[in-house]
């Protein structure tokens, strides 16, 4: 069996760890190289994709503000202030949805380059024992600056550390599965700000359109009060019952659109979290789970 060339030459031993990491979390995480506040793996820490919703927000109404006097910017600024300000709340729980989405691309894609470190030679001969288990660690920490920012060589490095206290192989893979399924969950626990988000900028449509409508109504009830009135005057009456129910409508609109296109967005990001989470598996299964020997026949 062939071990784990590490003791073989203290001069490669000592090049192999003065030699510059090969991958640095600093560098490739979105969140860190901003040196903002992380959160773990592929979710976004709430602080920085606040930060991203403000800065989205800022990027919408700054322009929109700049040309308001313009025939399109009038319009334009209308429907993001205008219809008793609930666009604008619209637009911040948008705004937050998406930067926790946009993050969390960058991220996924951060952690996919952890797929590129080789710890394992290429030998099929060669495997993983209690005798050389902390020698493939210190290798992978060599290589890769942040180690446990990466939920791929994080979970391999922890239970490589737990070799020397297990029987059997089987005990790794249930350690994996394990792993696994905690950071799975921790993943999913990521997507609930955007699940809320996306009921509550409907609920928010929903809203204006109550206003709306009892503004059009109470107007509306002036109208039919009203008595001696011109012509013209009950048309600029029934003017203002129809800008309730513009308020009504446009309100509902903008919510639904919102919410159904930062739906669609999270859909195709879930896969691609899904993917990489099955690569993590399917990886730990053929670098580590395959090579690993801790029974009574180890050499």
């Amino acid at each position: 069996m062939t071990q784990y060339p590490s003791r073989a030459s203290s001069d490669k031993h000592s090049d192999m760890h003065s030699a510059p990491p090969l991958l640095r979390y600093a560098s490739v995480d979105p969140e860190a190289r901003l040196s903002l506040p992380s959160g773990s793996f592929t979710t976004p820490a709430l602080s920085s994709s606040l930060l991203g919703a403000i800065a989205l927000m800022l990027g919408t109404y700054v322009p929109s503000f700049i040309i308001r006097d313009s025939d399109i910017g009038q319009v334009l600024w209308k429907y993001l202030t205008a219809f008793d300000r609930i666009p604008i709340l619209i637009m911040f729980f948008s705004c937050w949805s998406v930067s926790i989405l946009v993050i969390k691309s960058f991220k996924i894609a951060a952690q996919r380059k952890a797929f590129q470190i080789h710890f394992a030679p290429d030998d099929p001969e060669w495997s993983i024992a209690r005798s050389n288990a902390m020698q493939v660690v210190e290798a992978i920490e060599s290589k890769v600056q942040g180690v446990e920012g990466f939920m791929y060589l994080n979970r391999v490095t922890s239970v490589l550390r737990a070799v020397r206290n297990v029987g059997r192989v089987g005990d790794i893979d249930e350690m994996l599965q394990s792993r696994a399924d905690n950071e799975e969950l921790q993943i999913d626990g990521g997507y609930v700000p955007v699940k809320g988000f996306i009921w509550a900028i409907p609920v928010l449509g929903f809203i204006g359109t109550v206003l709306g409508l009892t503004e059009a109504i109470g107007r509306f009830g002036g109208v039919l009060g009203a008595q001696g009135s011109d012509l013209k005057t009950i048309t600029t009456q029934l003017t203002q019952v129809i800008g309730g129910l513009d308020t009504a409508f446009v309100t509902t609109g903008e919510g639904l659109v919102a919410a159904l296109g930062i739906h669609l967005f999270l859909t195709f990001l879930r896969r691609a979290d899904d993917r990489f989470m099955d690569d993590c598996r399917a990886q730990c299964s053929r670098h580590v789970t395959s090579r690993v020997r801790v029974g009574t026949n180890e050499n």
